[in-house]
């Protein structure tokens, strides 16, 4: 069981619903809750240089601003705490040495990037990890690469960052069905030596995220019940499964962590705090349902239907009060380079020409 372990990323992916204003005190609590739970990694957000926040929110200007947000929060031992930098919005140059922070708030840095960015990405990721911090290498929109296309991201990763911890399939548009997150995870399994963390970050566009961690969970017994499979994931390879608390995230959301935990416990033997997470939610998430809308919905389905980036459903079809019938017709018009990143001129435009 210690080979399988859990992520909560609710300050992070779970702050593109709330604008990363969970608040000091909310974030805090979040921390130690969850880690008090068990959860073996936490992710306290993103440093970002131009949208960052230096107080109150999980979306860090620098350094300082997050340390200060949970300086003198006690760790729980055997806890790992990241934050993300997504690729080009944060100068690496302004991270100090692990250890020259004033509490030592994080452990490591899960890098994104897009697969046209691989290249540079990695060589920011050499620098992190010569800073001292743990390397997880996060490729965004997994469904972009063919195989051929993993086997040059592994290459280059090992060449260039030899020592990073970990490398996950990201289903950034919530596309994938449990057929493609297993022969995904069994393909990067194959290649990577069993000393590197293999991760799963899903979405729920298809209300699928609940069954493909528990195939990602069987795979580490060498089965699959829901696909047919030779063999599982090596015996070493430890298995990393990101969530969310109430599957708090963009569009169509995460995956529950209240969920897998239950499921964890139950089945693989873990022993995770599940009242302790569902505490937490009641009164950290719960209260957001007044404000803010998140989960699984035919708007999502369709944006992962056309792979597209789940916020220009939430726009068109939400925020602008258009039918299906018309999201769907601007779908299949959003071109190519349109897809991966959100455009809000784009939008308006098509709009204004309705």
């Amino acid at each position: 069981m210690k080979y399988i372990q859990l992520m909560d990323c609710t300050m992070r992916d779970g702050g593109w619903v709330n604008e990363f204003s969970f608040g000091t005190e909310g974030m805090r609590d979040i921390l130690q809750t969850v880690e008090d739970a068990g959860v073996e990694f936490v992710e306290l957000g993103y440093l970002d240089q131009v949208k960052g926040f230096f107080h109150e929110g999980s979306m860090y200007k620098n350094l300082s601003a997050l340390s200060e947000s949970f300086s003198g929060v006690e760790r729980r031992e055997g806890t790992t705490r990241l934050v993300m930098i997504d690729y080009g919005k944060f100068d690496v140059e302004k991270l100090s040495k692990l250890g020259q922070d004033e509490d030592r708030v994080i452990d490591g840095i899960r890098l994104c990037f897009h697969k046209k960015d691989t290249k540079e990405a990695l060589e920011l990721g050499k620098k992190i990890l010569d800073r001292g911090y743990k390397l997880f290498v996060q490729p965004m929109v997994a469904s972009r690469y063919s195989d051929d296309d993993v086997k040059a991201l592994i290459e280059d990763a090992e060449k260039t960052v030899p020592g990073f911890s970990a490398i996950y399939v990201v289903d950034s548009f919530g596309v994938m069905d449990v057929k493609n997150i297993v022969e995904r995870l069994l393909l990067m399994d194959e290649l990577l030596d069993p000393g590197i963390m293999l991760g799963l970050h899903t979405h729920n566009n298809l209300n699928l995220c609940i069954e493909h961690a528990k195939a990602a969970v069987e795979l580490t017994r060498g089965i699959c019940s829901a696909v047919q499979v030779e063999r599982g994931l090596h015996r070493d390879r430890r298995l990393i499964i990101d969530a969310t608390l109430q599957g708090l995230g963009k569009g169509a959301g995460n995956l529950v962590i209240e969920d897998i935990a239950s499921y964890l416990n139950e089945n693989e033997g873990k022993n995770y705090a599940v009242d302790k997470l569902k505490e937490l939610s009641g009164r950290r998430i719960e209260p957001m349902r007044d404000l803010y809308s998140w989960g699984y919905g035919p708007e999502y389905e369709m944006s992962s239907r056309y792979f597209v980036t789940p916020t220009y459903a939430r726009v068109f079809f939400q925020e602008c009060s258009k039918s299906l019938q018309e999201l769907e017709t601007f779908l299949s018009s959003i071109p190519e380079n349109k897809k991966d990143s959100f455009d809000r001129k784009y939008v308006e435009e098509y709009l204004r020409k309705m």
